[in-house]
């Protein structure tokens, strides 16, 4: 059986189930395929970076997680898994967190590590910041007070028809033990944990998950220090040195050959997009008012 999705609007079939990602019912040629094969990191040409589970080049990607699965990823059409186990909930784990963002890259585009956002008219609000910093608790509680969920993670930012626009990644929300616990726009029954070595868990929001692009009205850069609850607006340049640092497998954007496409995909969101900084205290429980500062200081304050 041959499936169709759709993830970060691209379209792709695939020979196995891929339930993160949402159902493609359309005609047409797909933009990548997923198929099972032998894997080995046979290139075409020399990897720009060989490390022991990573090598690869502009075009060509070889990946390895001993005992779960190996992974190519070539010209931006074509990712082959071999399985190495039967857990398929770690073959697909990181299937999604590192064959997708090389589909990406070989296609020319960037991915950013951002959660986000929906405002009540519609506008779009990006939370871009280091993993376990905070961005999808603080995208919870925003759902918590009425906004609707866009991404988690993920996202690709760029500007068209001379607007910064956002397209997510796909309906899961992940999330740590303690966040899924202390948070109430989803059931903790709906959690399914996502491997058994680590206390991290998926929740899927396939019903409410918006595909389209959408006009991004700000990107907020959250960060732990202190003990206050402190928001500024950044200017432009410090905006796109901190979105600089939170594209996603940032660490292969020279490997990749993609200096000069991040440097010319920045500098334009830096030109059509605001940028804040929102900062928390580290070693005290206080989403629940920064949340209501964002809310009160940032997104209600916009006026747009």
């Amino acid at each position: 059986m041959l499936y169709k999705y759709r993830v970060f609007n691209l379209t792709c079939t695939s020979t196995i189930p891929l339930p993160s990602f949402i159902v493609d019912e359309t005609d047409g040629k797909a933009d990548f395929e997923v198929v099972l094969g032998t894997v080995k990191p046979d290139f075409k040409n020399e990897p720009n970076v060989k490390k022991p589970f990573t090598q690869f080049n502009e075009n060509e990607f070889f990946y390895q997680m001993p005992n779960i699965a190996r992974y190519f990823v070539s010209d931006g059409k074509k990712v082959v898994i071999e399985p190495l186990c039967e857990d398929w909930d770690s073959i697909l784990l990181f299937f999604y967190s590192n064959c997708i963002a090389a589909i990406l890259f070989q296609k020319n585009q960037i991915p950013f590590h951002v959660s986000g956002v929906l405002d009540k008219k519609g506008g779009l609000w990006l939370f871009a910041a280091p993993s376990r910093t905070g961005k999808s608790t603080t995208a919870l509680k925003l759902k918590e007070r009425g906004y609707t969920l866009f991404t988690d993670d993920t996202a690709l930012i760029t500007v068209e028809d001379n607007a910064c626009v956002a397209i997510a990644s796909y309906p899961v929300l992940r999330a740590w033990e303690n966040t899924i616990h202390n948070q109430k726009a989803f059931d903790v029954s709906e959690a399914k944990q996502l491997r058994a070595e680590i206390n991290k868990f998926g929740i899927a929001f396939h019903e409410d998950f918006v595909s389209t692009s959408q006009k991004v009205k700000g990107i907020i850069f959250l960060e732990m220090k202190g003990n206050i609850i402190d928001i500024e607006r950044v200017k432009p340049a410090v905006g796109m040195k901190f979105l600089g640092d939170n594209i996603y497998r940032n660490k292969w954007i020279n490997g990749m050959n993609k200096p000069l496409l991040q440097f010319k995909t920045l500098s334009s969101i830096s030109q059509k997009v605001s940028f804040w900084t929102a900062v928390r205290p580290k070693d005290k429980p206080s989403f629940d008012s920064f949340a209501d500062a964002i809310i009160n200081q940032i997104i209600e304050a916009d006026g747009q």
